[in-house]
């Protein structure tokens, strides 16, 4: 008994998509809306005292030192009080 259906039954026609179509990387990049005379973005950062916990919300422009915040590391702070206490300021 064979179940096979025979090797010309089935459609070997392969779909391909034209070259046309096809939109190029550059032309999303240059259509995004980025430009070197755009102004920079601030950003809003959470800064939390790694001793006693107090938050302070800043943006990426303020200054640390208007913030009340001493940074010891890599997104890493002390508050002005703590810093004094350990010895930081």
């Amino acid at each position: 008994m064979n179940a096979r259906p025979s090797s010309g039954n089935y459609d070997r026609s392969v779909s391909t998509s034209s070259a046309s179509s096809y939109s190029s990387s550059t032309d999303s990049v240059a259509s995004g809306g980025y430009s070197m005379d755009s102004p920079p973005v601030a950003s809003v950062e959470v800064l939390r005292c790694l001793r006693c916990a107090k938050c302070v919300e800043t943006t990426t422009t303020d200054d640390l030192a208007s913030t009340g915040m001493v940074q010891i590391g890599y997104n890493i702070y002390y508050c002005s009080s703590c810093a004094k206490m350990v010895g930081y300021k």
